[in-house]
């Protein structure tokens, strides 16, 4: 009987049924805005309750942020990929673009080498235009560059930051990417806040990345690997499904060959003293018949 009635309720009064559910289900939501399960975070080590990150107009997602230190999914998966890989070391050298506070900190500690970029920001160590980098060729060894290429024209960006990087040093990238979707999804004429937060995520992104931002990492020089968590470490650290950082190796200088040794000039033998040489024969004439 209530399943009947529920069911002509629906049809009769859909547009009243569907807000009522949804009031309902914004009810049962608000609770879990301050935590759903215990996480861990990667960055300070906190365990415990997360809190959900609003990212209006299209991202809302559960026990995202750290209440210690404030660290993000994308963070702690940088920090995961750093341990796992060995990406930072004592004789690295690291340029740190749009840099995060939890990041820098246990970035700096772990390099020989740490600076923070930004065309904007106050504080940063460099006024760079990551589109027209002013930095000399080959000059770090490792940059992170986490959600900053949303933002910018990233095929400039992508050739200046491989023009920086030394041989064999690396891009360690992070941004918003549909990967289902086989191109880039840009709109130059879409210029309004609301429309760009809309139509890409947030009023300041130029774009919404789609798998053929791949071939652009390839077409800058850079050999590209995507490094994605499965299951529990998703779970454990709170980090987002899918959520990717793409590590973007630049190729290490090729080895230098040795010379081949210069040949030495033939010794030759003194005669022995005392010792005739045969005579030479005397070529036979042959008669012409």
């Amino acid at each position: 009987m209530l399943g009947q009635l529920k069911t002509s309720l629906k049809r009769r009064y859909p547009g009243m049924w569907n807000t009522a559910r949804t009031t309902r289900k914004l009810l049962q939501l608000i609770p879990r805005i301050y935590g759903y399960a215990p996480r861990v975070c990667t960055v300070c080590g906190h365990e415990g309750k997360f809190l959900a990150e609003m990212h209006f107009p299209d991202i809302f997602v559960y026990d995202a942020v750290c209440p210690r230190c404030g660290s993000q999914p994308r963070h702690r998966l940088l920090r995961l990929a750093a341990d796992e890989k060995g990406l930072l070391g004592p004789d690295t050298r690291l340029l740190h673009f749009a840099p995060e506070a939890n990041v820098r900190g246990f970035v700096e500690p772990r390099v020989g080498l740490y600076r923070t970029a930004d065309l904007f920001a106050e504080g940063v160590d460099f006024k760079l235009n990551i589109e027209a980098i002013d930095q000399p060729d080959q000059s770090w060894d490792v940059i992170i560059c986490s959600h900053v290429l949303e933002h910018v024209d990233h095929r400039k960006a992508l050739k200046e930051l491989h023009r920086i990087l030394a041989p064999g040093g690396r891009l360690l990238a992070l941004f918003p990417i549909v990967d289902a979707w086989t191109r880039d999804y840009e709109a130059p004429e879409i210029r309004s806040e609301y429309d760009r937060a809309l139509h890409f995520g947030k009023e300041n992104h130029l774009r919404r990345f789609g798998s053929s931002v791949r071939e652009e990492f390839g077409a800058a020089g850079f050999e590209l690997e995507a490094y994605s968590p499965i299951g529990p470490e998703v779970i454990r650290y709170g980090l987002i499904p899918g959520e990717t950082l793409f590590i973007a190796a630049k190729a290490a200088a090729p080895a230098r060959t040795a010379k081949p040794a210069a040949r030495s000039a033939p010794v030759r033998q003194p005669k022995p003293k005392g010792v005739k040489q045969a005579p030479k024969a005397k070529p036979v004439k042959h008669a012409q018949g």
